[in-house]
């Protein structure tokens, strides 16, 4: 991911994962709750069009990786 929102199921090919809801527990919902990624529409969790982008947090982390 880079600075750009981008929508699950692009996070779902660069991932290389099949399943929505895999994506959804095992790797969207830790993100969000530890801080790594937000959502586009962060008062409306099941908006249509949500999106998601990595924070400042995650961009640090990825840097010193």
């Amino acid at each position: 991911m880079n600075d750009d929102y981008i929508d699950v199921a692009e996070m779902m090919k660069l991932c290389g994962i099949v399943r929505r809801k895999t994506m959804q527990d095992s790797y969207i919902a830790p993100a969000l709750t530890d801080g790594s990624i937000e959502r586009k529409y962060p008062e409306q969790p099941n908006h249509p069009k949500q999106m998601y982008r990595l924070t400042e947090k995650a961009k640090t982390w990825k840097q010193n990786k």
